[in-house]
């Protein structure tokens, strides 16, 4: 089976591919913050976060369907929160909507609203693809154990990944089984009752798998610990870059305050 992992164009040769990846990370994080922290029903201050994303993609290189796919895979969860803002925020209604005794409004608060949760979503979700897409997964998970993140966090981030795509792929398996056996035809009770037996049977393989990984890691004295193939070297370009993106983060956040003031 092919999957199209997380840091697919991490293998990169560009001058943010070329960045530790510790800073990177903390350049994330402050990036993240800001956005977060910015005022309700306020787009301005967002304005040279969006700019500053842009021209890191720019010198990533990074196919914008590969940002745009990932972003479209997330967007699910935020959609379900933000399509309900319009409809719940009090405030002056553009559009009314009289069915018997249900009145449903949507106002222009709530409309404000929901554009602010999205794009503040947008803007969060697209720096860490961007991450991702200049910084192996097994690096921005050494960056996390030396910016002293729990080890067992980083652990299970480490697994998660390997062994999620063999999930997928016993999944599919299963799946191409059944769709062999039924045809894929069949009344819908059928298709259910075949579905959660699937299901069944691919947690009962996932914990026989999971069981005989750790035996396995155990026989060859796995400590815990992540050891990786390349040692950090943190130069100034590195300390430039971490350093100016915390300080324009700040710049953002005190504009917002000061503006709100």
């Amino acid at each position: 089976m092919h999957h199209r992992m997380l840091d697919h164009f991490a293998a990169g040769d560009t001058p943010v591919h070329r960045l530790d990846p510790a800073a990177k990370t903390v350049a994330l994080l402050a990036v993240v913050l800001a956005t977060v922290l910015v005022g309700r029903d306020r787009f301005l201050p967002l304005i040279p976060t969006a700019a500053a994303l842009a021209a890191y993609h720019l010198f990533a290189r990074a196919p914008v369907w590969y940002v745009a796919k990932r972003l479209l895979v997330v967007s699910p969860f935020a959609a379900a929160i933000v399509l309900l803002f319009p409809f719940l925020e009090p405030g002056r209604p553009v559009w009314t909507l009289v069915l018997g005794t249900w009145t449903i409004e949507v106002t222009e608060d709530g409309l404000v609203r929901a554009g602010h949760l999205a794009a503040k979503f947008v803007l969060c979700s697209w720096a860490t693809v961007l991450l991702l897409a200049t910084t192996r997964f097994q690096d921005v998970l050494q960056a996390l154990e030396r910016l002293r993140v729990p080890r067992v966090f980083v652990v299970q981030l480490a697994f998660l990944y390997r062994y999620l795509w063999v999930l997928l792929d016993e999944g599919m398996r299963l799946r191409m089984g059944r769709a062999a056996r039924d045809g894929g035809v069949g009344p819908w009770r059928v298709r259910f009752q075949s579905s959660v037996g699937v299901a069944g049977v691919l947690f009962l393989r996932t914990y026989d798998r999971a069981e005989r990984i750790y035996w396995a890691m155990t026989a060859r004295g796995f400590d815990g610990k992540l050891h990786g193939t390349r040692r950090p070297h943190v130069h100034l370009k590195d300390w430039i870059f971490v350093l100016g993106v915390c300080a324009a983060a700040v710049a953002v956040v005190v504009w917002d305050r000061v503006a709100c003031g």
